[in-house]
């Protein structure tokens, strides 16, 4: 009876999964712009990124840095397909992407094969350098092949814009990997993480298991850039830079290694906090340091908020409530204070120019206070759902 339900509830959620990603398109295209339309389908190729690496830095314990090269390898694999291979008005666009995203995940998980297997033995910094190194070899090597534009880019054809399989191909990785940390098999991956040497003591093969989430990482990575490159239907070198790779790594370390939820909610928070502030036309010195300082509180009290209710999912998503509504207090009550000084009212800078500046700072203040990132390994579940809302709806009728 239990199996049946816990099978049932999985096929509920892959439903509505698939439902909420074509509503949310259909929302975007109807009350939305062209921008807003081209934020979303970036934020949901982030959110397959910083999954898809966590599974290599956080879940197994390995240090890549050069993920945008396999994301890069996606990209421009199915921008040479395009050339070779032009798509007729008889192809349907949505399996002709879904086609490309599998050559894409198996070219981009063949690379990560061929530079994981020597590169794994490898570890801590001596790994981030690999990858780093693997990672520039690989925009290099692009910049100055003419077959695929060169250093100008390449067009790519057809160009098809469908925000629901961007956010599909997101849940789907999400699920995938959520659902081998659920089983027995996802063990190993912790187990290599937590200790190497123990892990092969007991017969775990470390290489194999941290070769295999090196390649389901860049597979995923691949399959995004296969999205990116048809959504954008122009791509260049410069859109898969060492930057790139250092901002998924950071979505990662914030939102916590090992935690699938946190990857998620850093990926689309970081992924528009930068956007966000680019429209700012002015930001005053005054409201720049209250956000640092109220990013400060909502760290603080949510790291001391985590570290105390461990066990106890409702108390966790109620600490994290608590930490989001501290830190907004505390914003505009430390901004009425700090405009009273006239030099830090009056001195203004255009949030273009604050956009890095910001992003930084929070990535340090949570370096100092929280190292293992928000969330940490905590993972929200439909358990913690369902008990979150019982205890709501009986806390409610207390009151009543």
């Amino acid at each position: 009876m239990g199996h049946k339900r816990t099978l049932l509830l999985r096929l509920f959620t892959m439903l509505g999964a698939v439902l909420l990603c074509y509503a949310a398109e259909v929302f975007v295209c109807l009350f939305g712009n062209a921008y807003q339309e081209r934020l979303v389908a970036l934020a949901g190729l982030y959110v397959t990124l910083s999954v898809s690496l966590n599974m290599i830095n956080g879940i197994t314990g390995q240090f890549s840095i050069g993920h945008a090269a396999f994301y890069q390898i996606g990209a421009y694999t199915v921008g040479y397909l395009s050339l070779l291979a032009p798509v007729s008005m008889g192809y349907n666009s949505i399996s002709w992407l879904a086609m490309m995203m599998l050559v894409a995940a198996i070219t981009a998980g063949f690379a990560g094969f061929i530079v994981g297997l020597p590169s794994l033995r490898l570890k801590g910094d001596y790994l981030a350098i690999v990858t780093l190194g693997f990672g520039e070899i690989v925009r290099i090597l692009v910049q100055n092949m003419d077959v695929v534009g060169g250093s100008y880019g390449m067009n790519v054809n057809p160009k098809i814009q469908h925000l629901s399989i961007i956010w599909l191909l997101a849940i789907i990785c999400i699920g995938v990997f959520r659902n081998i940390l659920k089983t027995g098999k996802g063990l190993v991956f912790t187990a290599v993480r937590d200790d190497e040497i123990a892990s092969a003591s007991v017969g775990i093969p470390v290489t194999k298991v941290k070769v295999t989430a090196f390649v389901m990482g860049s597979a995923f990575a691949g399959a995004a850039g296969a999205l990116f490159a048809h959504y954008e239907g122009f791509i260049t070198p410069g859109a898969f830079t060492m930057d790139l790779s250092f901002m998924i790594l950071t979505m990662v370390m914030v939102g916590g290694s090992g935690s699938i939820t946190g990857s998620v909610v850093a990926a689309i928070s970081l992924f528009y906090l930068p956007e966000w502030l680019r429209d700012q036309p002015n930001i005053t010195a005054a409201s720049f340091l209250s956000a640092i300082f109220a990013s400060g509180v909502f760290i603080f009290t949510l790291s001391k908020a985590m570290d105390r209710y461990y066990q106890n999912t409702f108390q966790k998503i109620s600490a994290i409530s608590f930490a989001v509504c501290a830190s907004v207090g505390f914003k505009y009550l430390s901004t009425f204070f700090l405009e009273l000084v006239p030099q830090l009212r009056d001195m203004e800078f255009e949030g273009n120019q604050l956009r890095m500046v910001i992003f930084a700072a929070i990535l340090v203040v949570l370096m100092l206070i929280r190292p293992q990132g928000l969330l940490s390994n905590f993972e929200l579940s439909w358990k913690g759902i369902q008990k979150l809302i019982s205890k709501t709806l009986h806390a409610v009728r207390r009151g009543v």
